[in-house]
């Protein structure tokens, strides 16, 4: 019986570590772009740009990134308004977000 209360308590201690480091956003099967060979293998996904009086950042493959820094072999080089400009593989490419235009319902 003791042996059972402190499995079952390190059980609970074990998810409560696991849970700490999880993006309570995202499904719990949901793997990260680190670990995603499907992500890394369709190229480079740009999906947000984020610019403040502080910092220029992007999204690419689902990791935010600053200007200058590097993630999966990607370098963000330079964050504009709508485009960044980024070093992948040796080559320089650039990538637009292009803005959805807003459908007010009736």
């Amino acid at each position: 019986m003791f042996r059972l209360k402190i499995t079952l308590c390190f059980l609970m201690l074990n998810q409560a570590v696991v849970a700490q480091f999880r993006d309570p956003t995202k499904p719990v099967n949901m793997p990260t772009a680190e670990h995603s060979p499907t992500i890394q293998d369709q190229g480079i996904v740009l999906s947000a740009i984020w610019i403040s009086r502080m910092a220029k950042r992007a999204t690419l493959n689902g990791k935010t990134l600053k200007q200058g820094e590097s993630f999966n072999d990607i370098t963000l080089l330079k964050v504009n308004q709508n485009s960044v400009l980024v070093k992948h593989q040796g080559l320089v490419k650039s990538l637009y977000l292009i803005p959805i235009p807003y459908k007010p319902s009736h």
